[in-house]
């Protein structure tokens, strides 16, 4: 029961560190939402579903707080079941495939990610744009960074996400042989 929540657990955290804790401790332009690391993570890890779900939470969660209500909550819904819609039509990674072909798959997955989040990023620039109708060169820059800040993030954050998620990394196939006597 408790593996089932703990994405949610986990996006309430990072909820929390976005909100109360990040900004006091550093002000700045590249700064990482870990709120929506924790939803690709979800999505990744769990299904698109799930994704969804934790988008939905803490996207609502995050414009609550600011005022702005659909500004987090839709793009975050949408990361969340597109990582999770992309990597459900991609073949699992095992340890029994050649690592080639693992690396080739990791490499996908990590390509996929950072596309959405350079989307993300984007539509945000262009918010910004219209809200304020500057627009300069440093932005675009900026974006990149971000980019590749939050994709290094979600590396960084996958085993330790895939742990708490899933549990610890069983050594057999995965499935219960066991053969049920009684119904």
């Amino acid at each position: 029961m408790l593996r089932r929540l703990a994405p949610y657990f986990a996006a309430f955290i990072a909820f929390l560190l976005d909100t109360a804790l990040i900004p006091v401790l550093y002000y700045g332009r590249y700064l990482v939402p870990l709120t929506l690391v924790v939803v690709i993570l979800t999505g990744i890890q769990v299904g698109r579903a799930q994704g969804m779900i934790c988008g939905l939470v803490s996207g609502l969660m995050l414009d609550v707080t600011a005022g702005t209500l659909g500004q987090k909550l839709l793009p975050y819904v949408i990361i969340g079941f597109l990582v999770g819609f992309f990597l459900d039509q991609q073949p699992q990674i095992d340890r029994s495939m050649p690592r080639k072909e693992r690396v080739q798959l990791m490499l996908v997955r990590v390509i996929w990610i950072s596309a959405l989040l350079f989307l993300h990023e984007l539509v945000l620039m262009i918010y910004q744009y219209f809200n304020t109708a500057i627009f300069e060169w440093a932005y675009l820059r900026d974006l990149f960074i971000r980019v590749a800040m939050m994709t290094a993030l979600c590396l960084i954050l996958y085993q330790p996400f895939r742990a708490l998620c899933l549990g610890a990394r069983s050594t057999g196939s995965g499935r219960d042989t066991r053969e049920v006597k009684n119904y």
